[in-house]
């Protein structure tokens, strides 16, 4: 992992890969329907617009597909009361960052190519 974006392997005093949020939000998108992925992603998207509107921080995070697959996982869903034709998508963690904010990371030459 990268010092801008550590991982709980990286740094002991992250307790859980959710940075100690006290909330997390799961996304879930109907199974088999075409643009379940690309519908969850713009929807955290505008979840953590909303929450820094709000002055509430956030963050997306990925794996909630392989999280949700897990045993401990399936129970959850169930007891949630879940349709069996949907699947977690995303997280989006909601609350307040302790400690200076994170900086930008500059951008790489050549990921973005403008063509007129």
């Amino acid at each position: 992992m990268k010092i801008e974006q550590p991982s709980v392997i990286d740094d002991s005093k992250i307790k859980n890969g959710f940075y100690d949020a006290p909330t997390v939000c799961v996304i879930l998108g109907q199974r088999d329907f075409l643009y379940n992925v690309a519908d969850a992603f713009c929807m955290a998207e505008n979840m953590i617009l909303a929450a820094h509107e709000l002055g509430v921080d956030s963050c997306i995070i990925s794996r909630a597909e392989e999280t949700f697959a897990l045993p401990a996982g399936k129970r959850f869903m169930q007891e949630w009361g879940v349709p069996e034709n949907m699947e977690a998508k995303a997280f989006v963690t909601l609350g307040y960052c302790d400690g200076p904010y994170p900086q930008g990371k500059p951008r790489k030459k050549c990921r973005n190519v403008v063509i007129e």
